[in-house]
C-alpha cells in the first residue's frame, strides 16, 4: 500500500482511559495504555495489512494526550503470493 495513505490520529485521555480520535467512522480505546488504542484503530482501518505506529511530538493540552501516525505496510497475507 502506498505510504501517502498514513493517517495521523489523536488521543484524548479521561477517567475511562485513552481514546483516539475518530478516523473513516472508527476509533478504539484502551484502559491503560494509548499506544494499544492506535493499534487497535489501526487494526480497524488496515484489516489486510502489517501497520507500523508511530509517536508523533505533540504537547499534551486539557484531555489531548498524544499524537500518532498509521502506515500500513505489506499485506498481512503477502507470503501466500510469492
Amino acid at each position: 500500500m502506498a505510504t501517502d495513505t498514513s493517517i495521523d490520529v489523536s488521543v484524548r485521555m479521561d477517567s475511562d482511559g485513552y481514546k483516539t480520535a475518530t478516523v473513516r467512522g472508527k476509533r478504539a480505546s484502551c484502559t491503560y495504555n494509548p499506544e494499544i488504542a492506535v493499534e487497535r484503530l489501526g487494526d480497524k482501518l488496515f484489516p489486510e495489512y502489517h501497520i507500523t505506529i508511530e509517536r508523533l511530538p505533540c504537547v499534551a493540552v486539557g484531555r489531548m494526550h498524544s499524537k500518532w501516525r498509521i502506515t500500513p505496510g505489506a499485506p498481512l497475507n503477502a507470503a501466500e503470493n510469492i
